[in-house]
C-alpha cells in the first residue's frame, strides 16, 4: 500500500477538510491535515480505505482512542 497515494485519495474524499470541525488549509492558514483511523486500530480497527478519515491537528489530538 503507497501510503502517500492513500493519504491523498483519503484528503481528496473528504474535500480537503476536517471531517469534525470543517477547517481546510486552503481557508485558514496554519491548518494541519491528518489522517485518522475511524475506529481506532487499539479498539480492532483497520487501515481501510473506509475506515480512514481526514481531521485537523486538533481534532485529531483530541480525539486520542475515541471512535467519532
Amino acid at each position: 500500500m503507497n501510503i502517500k497515494w492513500v493519504r491523498l485519495k483519503v484528503i481528496q474524499r473528504d474535500g480537503f477538510r476536517c471531517v469534525v470541525c470543517g477547517k481546510s488549509p486552503a481557508i485558514t492558514t496554519g491548518v494541519v491535515l491528518h489522517i485518522d483511523h475511524k475506529l481506532p486500530i487499539a479498539k480492532g480497527g483497520t487501515t481501510s480505505f473506509e475506515n480512514l478519515q481526514t481531521l485537523c491537528r486538533e481534532c485529531n489530538l483530541g480525539k486520542s482512542d475515541k471512535t467519532l
